[in-house]
Parts: C-alpha cells; structure tokens; sequence
C-alpha cells in the first residue's frame, strides 16, 4: 500500500462515514454548550491587607530570614494572639458574622439575604432555584457555608494576608470582601480588649488587696503606738516589732506603686482600640472575571467530536498501513503489498 492508496481509501470510508463523523461533531458541541452555560459568569475580588502593630526585633529578625530562605512565613499578625489567621477567616463564626452583617445601601438587608438572592438571579441552566431557609438562623448557617465556597485565604511570605472572594455580582463580592475584612480586624480588637480587661481586672485585685494589707500594718502600728503609751520605746522587745512592721510597710507600699502601675497600664491598653490592620489593596472593580463561552466552547466541541470520530472511523486503515510500513522497514521486503479487505474476499470467492 502506497501514500496514494491509503489516501483513497480514506477518504472513501471518510466519505461512508461521514453522517457518523458530523453527527458526533454536534452531539459533542451541545455538550460543551450545556457545560458552558452550565457555570454562571463570576466575578474574584484581591484584598491584601498588612498589621499595624510592631513585632519585636527576633521576630522581624526571624519573618525576614523565613523570607529570604523560602520558608514558611507566620500565619499570626498580632504578638498577642499567636492565632492563624487563615483559620480565622475560614472560620465558621467569621462567615456567619459577615452574613449577618446589614447593608444599608441595599434596604438595609443582611448579606445572606442579599446572598439567596444573588445565587437565584444568576443560575446556570441546570442550576435549581435555592428556596429561603425557614429561619432567619438556617439562613445564616446557608450563607455562612456559601460563603465557604467562595473565600480564598492565605498568607504570603511577607506576614501580609491576601484574601480573594468569588461570586456572581461585583456589589455583592465587593461588600462581602469588606465585611471579611471587618470582622478579620474586629476579632483582633476585641481579643486585645478581652486581654487588657483580664490584665485590669487582675490588677484592680492585688491594689485593693496591698491597699487592704497596709492599712492592716497600719493598725497594728497603732495599736503598738497606744500600749506603749508610758513605756520606754527604746528597749528592744518594742523597738523590733514596730522597725519590722515599718520594713513590712515599706516592701508593700513598692508592691502597691507597682501594682497601680500595671492598672494604669491595662486601663490605657483597655481604651486603646486601633485597627489591627490595614487595607493596601482593596477589593474594588475591575475584578477577575470568568465566563465561559458557549460559542468557544460549541466550536471546540465541533472540532474535536469531528477529529475523534475520524480517527476511530479510520483507526482500523491506518493501524494497517502501519503495520505494512514497519515490516517493510525491518524486513525490506517489495513484495509486502497492502490488499483491501473486500479484494480478498472476493479473490478468495473466484
């Protein structure tokens, strides 16, 4: 068999089977249109956001070292919450909070409501429409998982968090983004108030307490000072117990000035509540879009349902013509000459 008879005879079972080849070009181009259609047109917000607060030189010393090594950077942004905070964005509490959060540009609705209704207006075409949860409680636990789905945490080599979220409406992905935000910080503030509200408290305690033990010393100078009313106060049995009393005095008022320190110090850190972090790139338009589409897609599905269904339609030739050629090639033999299937039938028939 020479190139010219394999080209004729396949364009003759080409020609046979050409009904096979174009329908299976159609049936794979709908499907590859139902699967486009299939996804709905998304829209991926990027947020970065970077800490406020100062870690101390061996931590600097350490995050700077893990960066140039390629080594794996802290998940914390705070020195007083070694807490990962991927695991608090992805956290369920995080994203039932965003969900619960109100918009007031939008009749002051929650973001699970805005949610349901973002996912009904923008379904594919196999998509079923989702019903409203009977609670408004079944309604936060639906958007906080939605949410899930959508949310893209982590943190870089530099300690800076980026956050990208993925929905159907750029208004709703924008306010979501935000509310992550929020909350992500707000949690922060709110662990270091718990924190400096413990600290004030303990220290509120041990001043009340050293303020009840002088004033206990001072009594019982007192009551020295009244039986030794018309006694000699240089001998020794009155003289030790009022100098140690004194000392005793002395060591607890220094524990007393340092314990009114300290609830200074917890009540200026109870005041204080700053951001944590800070936004450096916010989630605002234009945004990753992703929409499928169906032309793309219906034409590849052509081209490839009419190149698969030809080379099964021809497989069997060309895994003949091939084996002819690599016989040739180890035997060297002329004589090795390709003969069509029905030739030989009907040479074996005579």
């Amino acid at each position: 068999m020479n190139p010219n008879e394999l080209t004729i005879l396949l364009y003759q079972k080409l020609k046979k089977s050409r009904v096979v080849i174009i329908s299976s070009g159609l049936i794979l181009m709908a499907a590859l249109i139902l699967f486009a259609k299939e996804k709905p047109k998304t829209y991926t917000s990027t947020a970065s956001v970077f800490p406020l607060t100062s870690s101390s030189d061996n931590n600097a010393t350490s995050s700077t070292l893990s960066a140039l090594l390629g080594g794996e950077a802290p998940k914390s942004i705070s020195d007083d919450a070694s807490i990962n905070i991927v695991e608090i964005a992805n956290s369920r509490t995080t994203r039932e909070e965003v969900a619960a959060i109100r918009d007031s540009t939008r009749g002051n609705k929650t973001i699970a409501a805005l949610l349901l209704e973002d996912v009904n207006s923008h379904r594919g075409w196999f998509e079923s429409e989702v019903p409203e949860p009977a609670t408004h409680k079944a309604l936060i636990v639906w958007a906080g998982e939605e949410l899930k789905n959508g949310l893209d945490a982590r943190v870089n080599k530099n300690n800076m968090l980026v956050l990208h979220y993925t929905g159907r409406s750029p208004e709703l992905v924008r306010t979501i983004s935000y509310g992550f935000i929020q909350k992500i910080s707000l949690f922060y503030i709110q662990l270091k108030q718990e924190k400096a509200l413990r600290d004030f408290e303990f220290a509120t305690g041990k001043v009340d307490s050293l303020k009840n033990v002088m004033n206990s010393q001072d009594a019982r100078l007192i009551a020295i000072d009244q039986r030794t009313l018309f006694t000699n106060t240089d001998k020794l049995q009155f003289r030790v117990p009022t100098e140690n009393l004194l000392a005793d005095k002395e060591m607890i008022r220094q524990q007393y000035a340092t314990a009114v320190a300290n609830q200074q110090n917890a009540a200026y850190k109870l005041q204080k509540a700053t951001p944590l972090i800070k936004i450096l790139d916010r989630p605002e338009p234009p945004y990753d879009i992703e929409d499928k589409s169906a032309i793309l897609y219906g034409a590849i599905g052509l081209l490839l349902g009419w190149v698969l269904s030809s080379l099964f339609v021809t497989g069997g030739i060309l895994i003949r013509y091939a084996k002819l050629e690599i016989k040739r090639s180890l035997f060297g033999s002329a004589s090795l000459v390709a003969i069509p299937r029905n030739k030989e039938k009907a040479a074996t028939a005579s």
